[in-house]
């Protein structure tokens, strides 16, 4: 059996953010990407060659720098989003990376939806695969 292609970690996950409570959808979506994605790993690379640095000048990173570079890498997963009719603070939110981040930090549920769907194999593994797999399983 050929593995290669079995996870295309640059596909897009269509993720229907639920409500914390009722876990129903609020008509908010987010096109998820993979934690795996070259567009995650470029961020991830950036934080690694920080850190280096830090620790080569004998400094370690604080507990603000880790908690910042967590939501940065939460919002890396984000390639895109609708929010409906919903809005932020009064306003729909266009989105960035520093908005995506205030949102991500303010509202740790939707932090841990984003998370939990790009850290998610399943969402990145093609249909054709899934279903061979679930024939020959």
């Amino acid at each position: 059996m050929e593995i290669k292609g079995i996870v295309d970690y640059e596909h897009l996950f269509t993720l229907d953010l639920k409500h914390p409570a009722t876990d129903r959808p609020i008509g908010i979506t987010i096109q998820i990407r993979s934690a795996e994605s070259e567009a995650a790993k470029r961020i991830l690379r950036q934080h690694t060659d920080k850190n280096l640095e830090r620790r080569i000048k004998n400094k370690l990173p604080k507990a603000d720098q880790i908690v910042q570079e967590e939501l940065e890498k939460a919002a890396s997963y984000i390639a895109s989003w609708d929010w409906g009719s919903n809005t932020y603070e009064g306003k729909t939110p266009e989105l960035s990376m520093k908005t995506a981040m205030h949102i991500l930090e303010k509202e740790g549920w939707i932090y841990a939806q984003v998370v939990e769907a790009a850290t998610k194999i399943e969402n990145f593994t093609p249909i054709s695969a899934k279903s061979s797999a679930a024939t020959s399983v």
